[in-house]
């Protein structure tokens, strides 16, 4: 299994573990956003790149969130689909921001997030 593939697992086993929370049933992501998040994850995500934290917003929308040396790269997606991805540097300085609408599908804007994750030097293994 490569590296990719247990961040992507282990994005699997955050994302069933919100969606499942005993007791919360109210409170809990709708199943859709976490296929939604997990498309987008899946796109984003390489070799060499550390898992991402899956959590809940403020908002209720699924998050799935990178530390990269000093950068963060933040996605969020709504259960309905839509979604931004936004990549802020130590000092806060924007690096990306995109928002898409449940019909896009925007591959050019996970392909940006990826280059963010790659260590410098290194391409980015295929999908």
């Amino acid at each position: 299994m490569t590296h990719r593939s247990e961040a992507l697992a282990g994005v699997q086993r955050q994302l069933l573990a919100l969606v499942a929370v005993p007791g919360q049933h109210a409170a809990a992501p709708a199943p859709t956003g976490a296929e939604h998040l997990y498309r987008a994850v899946a796109s984003i995500q390489r070799d060499g790149a550390p898992e991402p934290r899956v959590g809940v917003d403020a908002d209720g929308d699924l998050q799935a969130r990178w530390s990269v040396g000093s950068t963060e790269l933040v996605l969020t997606v709504e259960d309905r689909g839509a979604g931004y991805l936004w990549a802020l540097d130590a000092d806060g300085a924007e690096l990306l921001y995109a928002e898409w609408s449940p019909s896009e599908q925007p591959h050019a804007v996970w392909r940006a997030g990826a280059a963010i994750l790659l260590p410098e030097g290194r391409a980015a293994a295929p999908c």
